[in-house]
């Protein structure tokens, strides 16, 4: 007998959908993900067509799984958002339908169903991102809509004769400069395909093989399970793109070893969200927001992915480091040997699951278009799964991948039609070049002032919005600045980026803190303060790309070679500044920390060979102290050396 319960649930983070509603969302979903995954491979549609399904059916399962508030139906949907799922299909299927006739006959003379239709997908829209990632980012969307029309009341540079309604309208809805602009463009054509890319690899094993892998690897070392959080997060994260997502799929199984081996609740929630951060820069795949900083700087993704390269490996080499150091303070061991299964009996299993990456990556080099590569590697993780009984991905698996993938979308692609309101608006205005303007105004034309107003910037933005949403608005009101300061396009963006991941971590709000501190049962805003010291070199990257474009690739291979072996090294002195500890001797004394962490910031940001001999000096220094037995107290030195 065919098992067709599956269907009948779905369990969503705030509504458990059962019976039609359920099997409404399962087969909405699976030909959502269905017709894009086809149109990556092979099909050509229309622009209005892969931009216009792409919101509208993002949509109506955002209104089939969220509630609309506490007390809505937790198992079904209401008759709201029937009506909300009507008024959003009629709203954009207009769209799609009238686009060629707008562009052709109506440009600047909108006909009033067209402003009419304007107002309902606005609205739709907004209602789409406050269900699913809270009103913030909506409310930041009415500000700039507000802004266009009330523009000669703004102050000083930001002032603009202001716009009629019916232009806000047309610009944000009937055109594909806003609403269906490059934003929800990239998403359909790029992310969306790799996010069932994502969910195909997981169906198939993937993700219990990386995990598998990680803890085969470094289980048995001093904090183990910490070091298997950051060598898991690193490799499914890089499949998965999400930090939040990253953080509670891994973290159910990470964060409670941590724990049990010894580390502090909100120590092992934090861990596990700044690793999890990293995974939104790890190639080969990323984080949605390369593919919008691939498209906004008309660079390939490959480029892209091997400019990253160097940067999340110092990163991780930095993490693992505090990881290890947190260890020796508390003095922590790895995982029983009877828990750690052997590297080889793990790969025999499972080496077949990097295949798809390499077919992604070789396809990448090859030449070919990224949604092109999602599409195979998709393909081959299907293929691929066949290879072990218990792995292999039959009719049901794949109709499962097909559903997650949307699912996961439903989540990250929830806020594009909003930022697409929000670039607009930015766009009309010219306010991308007067938000420049005031930024190097503020920052007195000094580049490390505006990196640090930036930073700051990022954090504020970051807290209503994800790591894709704050990099979009950035992109366009900071990334200009630093190119007028005289950083380089790419890397300009990448600062911006990187700013961007950093709000993941920073409290008040930092999602994949508080995702890590709920599986802890931790005090959320001090795992957040503690995910920011791990992962204290995310602060120092947006300056790294202004000062030190050695990292990106950019220079001779000696330069590259010398400046990342430095950076990797400093970041390691950093680490033992921050945590007070060394990896042999124990804990160690504040001038020796006030060395290592001289010495780490000199090297982290090479200048002269002179300089950089000062660095290596100050950590020489450093570790002959400690040698002396006057950089640490002996009997912790004893106590953590054994």
């Amino acid at each position: 007998m065919i098992d067709t319960a599956w269907l009948f649930k779905v369990e969503g983070a705030r509504r458990t959908l059962t019976g039609f509603n359920a099997l409404a969302f399962n087969l909405i979903a699976a030909g959502f993900a269905g017709f894009y995954l086809y149109t990556s491979g092979f099909g050509l549609v229309s622009t209005e067509t892969n931009r216009g399904i792409y919101l509208m059916l993002t949509s109506v399962l955002v209104f089939l799984l969220y509630p609309a508030r506490k007390g809505a139906p937790a198992h079904r949907t209401s008759v709201v958002d029937i009506l909300l799922i009507a008024a959003t299909v009629i709203s954009i299927g207009y769209w799609i339908d009238q686009y060629v006739s707008y562009a052709m006959f109506r440009v600047s003379s909108p006909s009033q169903t067209d402003l009419a239709m304007g107002v309902v997908a606005i609205a739709v829209m907004l209602e789409t991102s406050r269900r699913a990632l809270g009103p913030i980012i909506s409310i930041i969307a009415i500000v700039f809509l507000l802004q266009l029309y009330f523009g000669a009341y703004l102050p000083g540079k930001l002032a603009h004769p202001g716009m009629s309604v019916e232009r806000i309208l047309e610009f944000t809805y009937s055109t594909q400069e806003a609403l269906f602009g490059v934003v929800t463009a990239t998403f359909a054509t790029f992310v969306f395909p790799f996010m069932i890319f994502g969910a195909f690899l997981e169906r198939s094993g993937a993700g219990a093989f990386f995990m598998d892998l990680g803890t085969a690897v470094a289980g048995r070392w001093r904090g183990g399970p910490a070091k298997v959080a950051v060598l898991t997060s690193a490799l499914f994260g890089s499949i998965s793109g999400s930090s939040v997502a990253n953080t509670v799929t891994t973290g159910s199984f990470t964060i409670p070893l941590m724990k049990r081996t010894g580390y502090r609740p909100h120590d092992a929630g934090a861990i596990e969200a700044i690793a999890s951060t990293g995974g939104q820069f790890m190639p080969p795949v990323m984080g949605a927001g390369v593919f919008i900083l691939a498209t906004l700087t008309e660079t390939s993704y490959l480029t892209i992915a091997l400019m990253n390269v160097i940067p999340a490996t110092v990163f991780f080499i930095f993490l693992l480091s505090m990881v290890d150091l947190e260890a020796v303070r508390l003095g922590l061991k790895g995982l029983p040997s009877e828990e750690i299964p052997s590297v080889r009996s793990v790969l025999a299993k499972g080496w077949h699951f990097f295949l798809p990456l390499v077919v992604v990556i070789g396809l990448l080099f090859a030449g070919y278009s990224a949604e092109f590569c999602a599409f195979w590697g998709t393909v081959s993780a299907a293929v691929l799964s066949w290879r072990r009984r218990e792995t292999r991905m039959g009719p049901k698996a794949v109709v499962q991948g097909l559903i997650g993938g949307a699912q996961s979308n439903s989540s990250a692609g929830a806020a594009i039609g909003t930022l697409g309101v929000i670039i607009g608006g930015i766009v009309l205005a010219g306010l991308g070049l007067k938000f420049s303007s005031v930024l190097i105004e503020l920052s007195g034309g000094h580049l490390f002032f505006a990196l640090l107003l930036v930073t700051f910037v990022s954090i504020i933005i970051g807290m209503g919005s994800s790591t894709t949403g704050s990099y979009i608005i950035l992109s366009v009101v900071a990334a200009p600045a630093l190119i007028q300061l005289g950083v380089p396009t790419i890397a300009a963006h990448l600062a911006v980026f990187y700013a961007a991941c950093l709000s993941n971590i920073t409290p008040p709000v930092c999602v994949a803190a508080f995702a890590g501190a709920a599986i802890a049962g931790a005090p959320p805003m001090r795992t957040g303060f503690a995910a920011l010291k791990f992962g204290a070199t995310l602060v120092l990257m947006p300056f790294t790309f202004a000062y030190v474009p050695e990292i990106l690739l950019q220079g001779t291979w000696w330069e590259i070679t010398y400046t990342t072996v430095l950076y990797a090294v400093g970041s390691i002195f950093l680490a033992i500044a921050i945590q007070g500890a060394a990896p042999i001797g124990g804990r160690i004394a504040q001038p020796v920390r006030l060395l290592f962490g001289a010495s780490g910031l000199i090297l982290m940001f090479p200048a002269t060979i002179w300089i950089d001999l000062a660095g290596i000096a100050l950590a020489a220094i450093a570790i002959a102290v400690m040698n002396t037995g006057l950089g640490g107290t002996p009997a912790q030195n004893r106590a953590n050396t054994s």
